[in-house]
């Protein structure tokens, strides 16, 4: 898997179509050619999966949160003197990535974040399962609820953490996701290698079993 930050309106147009095909959050295509980082991944030359990095104001997430919520004096306090930036528009393919892959998207975003030099990282999702991803390296929670756009779903969630936490935080997870996976994959192994072998087994048996089953008397010949 390759990766590369899209610089040209045709390669950001087509990130776009294809975070499109995903997901059903209305964004203008400007949000995605003025953004400040746009980073795709590559598999076998078909683009799998990317995601933003945004500083510029106003926000994604904050436009998304209802007004009632904006003006929250901890929200305000995220968002004060612009120093928050956005991991935003994240996408993948699933079924084309491998879990290690999987996570070394995570680890990229967390990674381009932190060089938007912001105190603060926002995140958000309106998938519970890319949330739950996302807030072991984000875990302030500050909005659950239905986006500003019809049709959102009502588990979505907005979330953030410092800079230092997001350091942190993602070095355990990366870390700790590295270990489970080579884990799993060596768990994988054992089972296969246990198959082989109760597959040898059971023919080895089989070809005993009819060795004793053959009559003896055929073997002799009487001179």
């Amino acid at each position: 898997m390759e990766s590369a930050l899209l610089r040209d309106p045709e390669s950001i147009r087509e990130f776009f179509f294809n975070f499109g095909k995903l997901c059903k959050n209305p964004i203008d295509i400007n949000y995605f050619l003025c953004a400040d980082t746009v980073r795709a991944f590559y598999k076998n030359g078909r683009m799998v999966g990317g995601y933003i990095i945004n500083a510029r104001g106003p926000l994604r997430y904050y436009q998304m949160m209802p007004e009632s919520v904006r003006t929250r004096p901890d929200v305000q306090r995220y968002l004060a003197r612009g120093n928050a930036s956005e991991i935003t528009c994240f996408w993948l393919i699933r079924h084309a990535l491998t879990a290690h892959e999987r996570n070394r998207i995570y680890l990229f975003s967390a990674v381009d974040a932190l060089r938007s030099g912001k105190r603060w990282i926002f995140g958000g999702s309106v998938s519970p399962k890319a949330a739950r991803t996302q807030k072991r390296v984000m875990p302030h929670v500050i909005y659950r609820g239905p986006w500003d756009f019809e049709g959102s779903p009502a588990q979505a969630q907005i979330y953030c953490s410092n800079w230092w936490e997001l350091l942190g935080l993602i070095t355990v997870a990366y870390s700790w996701t590295t270990v489970t996976d080579a884990m799993r994959g060596c768990g994988q192994a054992l089972r296969r290698g246990r198959r082989r072998y109760a597959g040898a087994l059971r023919e080895a048996i089989a070809v005993r079993l009819s060795v004793r089953r053959t009559p003896s008397w055929h073997v002799y010949t009487q001179e």
